[in-house]
Formats: C-alpha cells, sequence, structure tokens
C-alpha cells in the first residue's frame, strides 16, 4: 500500500527565497536518489492557514518497506544536514491513504 510522508517546515526567519527554494529542490531530487519513491512535490504555503509554516512536502513512497530505507538513506540524510541549519522547525507525519 502507498505511504505518504509529509514534512511541514518552519524555515528560520533569515533564510532567503533563494534558499528556501533551493532547499526544497534538494528534497525533490531524492526521488532519483531512492529506490521507491513515486513522486516528490513541495510548495510555498499561500493561505495563511498553516501558522508557523511555510512550506510543504509530500513524498509519495510505494509501500512501508520504502519508507523504512528512506530515513537512513545516505542521500536522505545529506538533505537533512543541509536542511539542519536553515529550518527553526519541522513536523512529520507517515500515513497509508484509506
Amino acid at each position: 500500500m502507498t505511504v505518504q510522508h509529509v514534512v511541514m517546515l518552519e524555515f528560520n526567519e533569515n533564510v532567503d527565497e533563494e534558499t528556501r527554494s533551493n532547499s526544497l529542490k534538494a528534497v525533490e531530487a531524492l526521488k532519483d536518489k531512492i529506490d521507491g519513491i513515486e513522486r516528490i512535490e513541495s510548495g510555498k504555503d499561500f493561505s495563511g492557514r498553516a501558522g508557523k509554516f511555510s512550506h510543504a512536502v509530500i513524498v509519495t513512497m510505494r509501500d512501508r518497506n520504502v519508507l523504512s530505507t528512506y530515513g537512513p538513506h545516505p542521500a536522505h540524510k545529506e538533505v537533512q544536514a543541509t536542511l539542519k541549519p536553515v529550518v527553526k522547525t519541522l513536523w512529520v507525519i507517515d500515513f497509508e491513504p484509506a
């Protein structure tokens, strides 16, 4: 069953739009680096209803096994390291669509 890995990001206030955009592009590039990722979408909130979170990422994975390998995968760890200095808060939820 497909898994949705949803990440909400609050960037540090001093982070410019170019850095934010490049950070999301780095996440999107994981699709070509980790087997079993079917799709990655990201974007900026436009409604103002996300509270402190300005951006979100949705990673569609083939199944739970992909999620198990995604977290410790070296490419994912590399992206995490680039996000750490620019992201203030990050929330994650994983679910299987009904």
